[in-house]
């Protein structure tokens, strides 16, 4: 039997995420994946209200959507 499944680490065990007929001594290939940083969330509280809506440095919005990747 080949297949793949995927799952998560919970600190002290590795929780496959459906179920899988294993028997007992069965060999298996584990493939630790490359975790991305998770994103940011956007911080616009930073940004003050003007008479027109939200006001803020356009340089500064931009560069913090690139930091967070979020295009």
């Amino acid at each position: 039997m080949l297949m793949t499944v995927q799952g998560y680490y919970d600190g002290a065990q590795i929780v496959l995420e459906e179920s899988v007929p294993l028997a007992y001594g069965q060999r298996v290939i584990v493939t630790i994946l490359e975790e991305k940083p998770k994103k940011q969330p956007l911080d616009f509280s930073k940004y003050r209200v003007g008479k027109y809506g939200i006001s803020m440095d356009a340089q500064d919005y931009v560069k913090e959507l690139r930091e967070n990747d979020r295009f």
